[in-house]
């Protein structure tokens, strides 16, 4: 996918794989395993994304919460301090996409297929998900233009999703937390997936309220609910991150989990390079393919 240094690295994921799962006109992998999603939360009685809510911790009354700064101050000292975040100025990261097949005889089966995503200081994003016989999935942000690619053509963003783009594709999004979100508050210490975590609610300047969850121990990002806008239409998703290691002095998740009301899908990155050099060109969008005559 969604710029993977915790929130910005994860956001960048996730605008790339959504841009091979939700593409115009409804997404190849939406298509595959969308049904199977859909199933599942009926069967569940879940509405909404809501079925993965963190839940409320017990034994946590009295507890002194902190600021919604401190929270954010430990959250990029975990990640390896100001200077050491300061100093990566591009980011490379290739890896391993995978979704369930939407039959339940296919369990053990899955769709996959390769991620590669590139971003640069200050505001330049590239993704491409290659999904073999499916096709090739473009997502990127060249600074003031957001577009998409897949095997039906180009597309330039607009309005919320342009937003969404643009916000999601800030380098060193860790450090410009208030500025791209500045209201700010804490919501309540929670429980996600057995682990203490500090419950953020940010809002942009434009857009709806999101929520972080912080691992109430080491300070790390575990997880980012948001709403995705896409052709129109606003779908709330989930991101999990995983799988923290050092990169350069630099606390990296290498696995995103994606779920909304339609899709799960899993990234796992294998390989990450920090300060590579960066073309320009790669990020802009590319004339529109002439009309067949």
């Amino acid at each position: 996918m969604h710029r993977w240094m915790g929130i910005s690295l994860a956001a960048c994921v996730a605008a790339a794989v959504w841009a091979a799962t939700e593409t115009a006109g409804g997404g190849t992998l939406s298509r595959l395993v969308g049904a199977q999603a859909a199933a599942g939360n009926a069967q569940s009685g879940s509405a909404g994304g809501q079925a993965g809510a963190a839940s409320p911790a017990k034994g946590v009354a009295g507890e002194q919460a902190p600021t919604a700064e401190q929270i954010l101050q430990r959250y990029v000292q975990a990640l390896g301090g100001e200077k050491a975040l300061r100093k990566i100025t591009s980011r490379l990261m290739k890896g391993k996409f995978e979704a369930p097949m939407p039959q339940p005889a296919d369990a053990e089966h899955k769709i996959t297929g390769d991620a590669e995503i590139l971003t640069a200081a200050p505001d330049l994003f590239y993704s491409r998900v290659n999904l073999g016989e499916e096709g090739v999935f473009i997502s990127a942000y060249d600074g003031k233009v957001g577009w998409s690619s897949d095997p039906r053509g180009v597309r330039e963003m607009q309005g919320q999703e342009l937003e969404t783009m643009r916000r999601s594709s800030q380098f060193q999004h860790e450090l410009r937390f208030r500025e791209i979100f500045p209201q700010v508050r804490v919501l309540e210490k929670a429980s996600e997936e057995d682990r203490p975590v500090w419950v953020l609610e940010a809002t942009p300047a434009e857009g709806g309220p999101e929520k972080f969850y912080f691992d109430a121990e080491t300070g790390l990002l575990l997880r980012h609910d948001s709403t995705q806008f896409s052709q129109g239409e606003e779908v709330p998703i989930e991101h999990r991150y995983s799988d923290y290691a050092p990169v350069d002095g630099v606390q990296v998740p290498h696995v995103l989990r994606h779920k909304d009301p339609n899709v799960e899908w899993q990234v796992t990155f294998t390989e990450v390079r920090q300060n590579v050099p960066v073309d320009a060109a790669r990020f802009s969008m590319p004339a529109a393919a002439p009309a067949p005559h």
